[in-house]
């Protein structure tokens, strides 16, 4: 078994090998992975943290041993700030929320030391402290950072900063927790997920309260929601049908 971690801010995984590919997530520093098919050119892999599985370019990985490998696994530090600057290599890298850090000041993988000041305390930190961050950021396909994001990529790393772990793609999501019979039930935090006209999930977002919904939509932004879906006041109509509401925590 081949395993490796992402040791550069943010690295593409995509659909087939090729530069050209649709983008369907990204890795982040500190993301572990297993290596299914391991090229020249492309590797085929498959992340540790929601199972998803793609084609990243060889040269943008490193590979472990197993023992190193388990050692980043348990990394547990998660950066509140948009963009964090970090030691590594001697270098200042600007790494994403999400990424993840050891609980260490100083630590050494692959050869590459670390260092950073990062704790763990998030008991001044709310989840929308942590959503309302990402206010306007522009949506990208794939994207999980404040360069661009999809809108299960926003809720991903947004639970996944607060210590709670979705999987990656808003149809998965739906099927996790537990159901929330109707809006007027609903509690700050919890994830509404919006269909389309054939019934299939494609849309997801956070619950603010006060019929308020931040989310991923041309870019991050609230809105305002009600029983029939989002309503965009700057378009003037309705852009997406309400479906579920699904409480994770």
């Amino acid at each position: 078994m081949l395993y490796g971690f992402c040791s550069l801010p943010v690295v593409p995984m995509r659909a087939e090998a090729s530069d050209r590919a649709e983008m369907v997530s990204q890795l982040l520093f500190g993301d572990t992975f297993l290596v299914e098919q391991r090229g020249e050119k492309w590797s085929l892999i498959v992340m540790d943290y929601d199972g998803y599985c793609g084609w990243v370019d060889t040269k943008q990985i490193y590979f472990l041993q197993e023992q190193e490998y388990n050692r980043v696994k348990a990394w547990n530090i998660k950066p509140t700030s948009l963009i964090t600057t970090v030691v590594v290599g001697g270098m200042n890298l600007l790494l994403p929320m999400g990424c993840s850090l050891p609980s260490t000041a100083v630590s050494v993988v692959a050869t590459l030391e670390i260092e950073h000041s990062m704790t763990r305390d998030m008991t001044e930190v709310s989840l929308l402290d942590i959503a309302t961050k990402w206010l306007g950021v522009p949506y990208l396909w794939g994207g999980k950072t404040c360069m661009g994001v999809d809108c299960s990529g926003f809720t991903q790393t947004v639970y996944k900063t607060y210590g709670i772990k979705l999987l990656r793609d808003a149809s998965q999501q739906a099927s996790q927790g537990v159901a929330v019979g109707s809006l007027d039930d609903a509690q700050v935090g919890d994830l509404c997920f919006f269909h389309n006209a054939d019934g299939r999930i494609i849309h997801v977002g956070i619950y603010m309260g006060n019929d308020r919904i931040i989310h991923a939509s041309g870019c991050v932004r609230i809105d305002t929601l009600d029983t029939r879906g989002i309503y965009n006041a700057d378009v003037d109509k309705y852009t997406h049908t309400l479906s579920a509401i699904r409480r994770i925590r």
